[in-house]
C-alpha cells in the first residue's frame, strides 16, 4: 500500500512539473483585439494555416494586419521568451517578448515595427503590451483511477 502512494505522488510531482514547464505552447487568445496565437516554442511543429507542409514555432492571427510567424526563437526560459515573428508577406519583422504570469502571457513588442490591428477600417498600433489568456478547453470528465490490489 505504501508503495502505491509513493508511486503515485512521484507520478503526481511529475505531471505537474511537466505542465509547468511547458507555458509556451498551446492556443492562446486575446478577446479585446481579437487576436489568437498559436504555440510551441520547443519545438518547430505547428502548421500555419494557408501554407503548405510549413512547420514552425507558432503563428499570431485574427484582427492583424496579416499573419505572423514566429520563425526563431532567440531565448527561452521558465517563464521568460523571445522569438522572432515575421508577417506572412515579409514586408515586416519584429522581436517579440512573451512572459508567462498568473495563467496568462503578456506579449511585448521590443522594436519600432508595430504590430498593428483593424479599428474602424483602419490599421492602428497594438499597445507595446498585450495580454492573451488560454483557449479554455471543454472540461472533461476525470476517468477513475482503480489500483490492484
Amino acid at each position: 500500500m505504501m508503495k502505491r502512494i509513493i508511486l503515485l505522488v512521484l507520478l503526481s510531482v511529475g505531471v505537474f512539473t511537466f505542465a509547468a514547464a511547458q507555458v509556451f505552447k498551446g492556443h492562446f487568445v486575446n478577446d479585446e483585439y481579437k487576436m489568437q496565437m498559436v504555440l510551441n516554442l520547443y519545438a518547430d511543429s505547428v502548421a500555419v494555416p494557408g501554407m503548405d507542409d510549413e512547420m514552425c514555432y507558432g503563428y499570431i492571427n485574427g484582427n492583424t494586419n496579416g499573419m505572423w510567424v514566429i520563425l526563431k526563437v532567440i531565448s527561452l526560459e521558465k517563464d521568460k521568451a523571445v522569438f522572432r515573428a515575421s508577417c506572412d508577406n515579409g514586408s515586416d519583422s519584429q522581436n517579440v517578448e512573451l512572459t508567462w504570469s498568473e495563467g496568462k502571457l503578456v506579449m511585448k513588442q521590443l522594436k519600432d515595427a508595430y504590430i498593428k490591428t483593424v479599428a474602424n477600417r483602419k490599421y492602428v498600433k497594438l499597445p507595446k503590451a498585450v495580454e492573451f489568456h488560454e483557449l479554455a478547453l471543454p472540461k472533461l470528465p476525470v476517468p477513475k483511477v482503480v489500483l490492484p490490489k
